[in-house]
């Protein structure tokens, strides 16, 4: 099943989505000790605005109602706010508010973006990335949009299988922390 995450599915959520920080290898994230990092990700998880807030994300879960996978999305114009909102956070967990993790934007004018898509590893192989992606079209023309973007490592060949195969078409190159990844996106 797919459902809207809930505040309580962070413990399930943050390792899902620490598979994908793991691989950014982005130095704003690996110089912060992993309990600090863990602390304010799971205060940007229970904010209402936050890029990874639960309420931008979707998570696929089992018949006990376990997370196996997650989609995080937003439109264009929430770039402006998705990291603002930690700054508040950042002294609760001994950081200075002047602290940046993520920077860059990276959806473009009028595109519905999806920020993350994993899947937990004991369940990689079961089409649930693949059920995960035929929900953000359907998000998408709810909240009026024609375009869904994602960005793909381009040292991720077998993501970029998949997103093609759903329909995806790389438009440009776009830095994003320290790496390079593969524009896409697919009109809905």
């Amino acid at each position: 099943m797919i459902r809207k995450a809930r505040k309580d599915d962070y413990v399930a959520v943050f390792p899902i989505l620490n598979q994908i920080f793991d691989e950014m290898d982005m130095a704003t994230i690996k110089r912060l000790p992993d309990s600090q990092f863990y602390d304010l990700m799971r205060l940007g998880f229970i904010s209402e605005n936050y890029r990874y807030s639960y309420n931008r994300i979707w998570v696929a879960t089992d018949e006990h109602d376990r997370v196996l996978g997650i989609l995080c999305m937003y439109s264009d114009r929430d770039q402006g706010i998705i990291d603002v909102v930690l700054r508040k956070e950042m002294a609760k967990v001994g950081l200075p508010m002047k602290t940046d993790i993520f920077t860059d934007k990276e959806a473009e004018k009028g595109e519905w973006y999806i920020d993350a898509i994993a899947v937990s590893p004991k369940y990689w192989g079961r089409g649930i990335a693949s059920k995960l992606l035929d929900v953000a079209p359907k998000i998408a023309k709810k909240h009026g949009f024609s375009v869904v973007s994602l960005n793909v490592d381009k040292e991720n060949p077998r993501a970029q299988r998949l997103y093609v195969h759903k329909g995806f078409e790389t438009t440009h190159a776009m830095t994003i922390g320290d790496r390079v990844y593969d524009h896409m996106v697919k009109r809905v």
